[in-house]
């Protein structure tokens, strides 16, 4: 099946050319795209265009690194085909593993992997060796510039999603050279050439890392999240409560005055709608805390505070109380024993 990328992920592409003095409208046609297509941003271009695409631009305009200056104006757009794995997941870690999963299915039909070694994690893109194996082209060169598109595109999404606290510890390269001086600017940290694959690596300490919610460039995306979900029917009104207590609560507007606003419906019409279910709000938003708070419990990270934080309490001694209340004991006696539990079904197993 042919691999396929959202059209939006040529955001910027109009501004860039212009900037360099070029025609999109010429670019995009030599490489067998529908301009129309590009300007409204709408459905998916087959990868192997895009990729003859991001090479004609290079070259006609002088740019060695167009798809690095490509990748730097997308902005949340970035994120735009993971919006839902976007905003339910409330770690980077959580993301990652979403989008993994996402990516692997039509129309991308593309090939990540997440590692996980010790103190060092490693986003291997398989996909983008794949290419070779399909593109008919008469050098390696239009691979290397799209790979580093793509790359590109990954760590804008990584900063969008984690914000200033994002930061790579290095960047794995095929490509046998450099084909500009802008690698170490663009990915703030060492980049190595001649590698077995295009990998991307992180401390694990980071997978931990909240999602920035409150960055303003993720708004659109949560809006439009809302959007989809709240276009389900009536039946599905506990549905669409529980996927806005989970969009909601990272930013600390996880009340039922806020999901009744979203849901365009007073609050009192809403609990109404609830109690017919035999449903209280309060009680499914504690569920949902305590699912939440249990899984976090069962990994050496995030910290206390993060996951207070994620949970949607001001105050760690809130997240206290809760848990005392859910387990009889405190988050870290539950750390330990979720922990100890995983260490001896994993010994067992071994064994076994």
């Amino acid at each position: 099946m042919t691999q396929q990328i959202r059209a939006k992920l040529l955001t910027g592409f109009y501004d860039q050319v212009s900037q360099l003095n070029g025609c999109p409208e010429t670019l995009l046609n030599s490489a067998g795209i529908n301009p129309e297509q590009v300007e409204k941003l709408e459905g998916y271009l087959p990868m192997s265009k895009v990729t003859d695409l991001v090479e004609r631009a290079t070259r006609q305009l002088n740019c060695a690194d167009f798809g690095l200056r490509l990748a730097k104006s997308q902005g949340a757009a970035a994120l735009s085909s993971l919006g839902a794995a976007v905003l339910q997941s409330l770690t980077l870690g959580e993301f990652l593993d979403a989008a993994v999963k996402q990516f692997a299915a039509p129309p991308y039909n593309l090939r990540v992997e997440l590692e996980v070694k010790g103190l060092q994690t490693f986003i291997t893109f398989h996909c983008l060796n794949d290419l070779e194996s399909y593109i008919p082209l008469d050098s390696q060169l239009p691979l290397e510039l799209f790979r580093e598109f793509l790359l590109g595109v990954s760590v804008v999404a990584l900063q969008i999603l984690c914000g200033e606290k994002f930061n790579l510890e290095a960047v794995h390269l095929k490509s046998k050279q450099p084909l500009h001086d802008q690698y170490e600017n663009f990915f703030g940290t060492e980049v190595q050439f001649s590698q077995a694959s295009d990998k991307l690596v992180l401390s694990s300490g980071q997978l931990a890392q909240p999602t920035d919610k409150s960055n303003p460039a993720l708004r659109p995306l949560l809006k439009s999240y809302i959007d989809k979900v709240l276009e389900q029917n009536e039946s599905n009104l506990i549905h669409q409560v529980e996927r806005l207590i989970y969009c909601l609560m990272p930013l600390k507007r996880c009340s039922l005055q806020e999901v009744a606003n979203q849901l365009g419906m007073h609050k009192r019409t809403l609990q109404r709608r609830l109690r017919d279910r035999e449903l209280v709000f309060e009680d499914i938003l504690d569920r949902i805390r305590r699912e939440r708070a249990e899984h976090y419990l069962s990994r050496k990270l995030p910290p206390m505070a993060q996951i207070s934080d994620m949970l949607g309490y001001r105050e760690q001694s809130s997240f206290n109380r809760a848990c005392d209340r859910w387990f009889g004991t405190t988050p870290m006696k539950v750390r330990r024993k979720l922990l100890s539990e995983a260490a001896a079904k994993a010994a067992l197993e071994t064994e076994n």
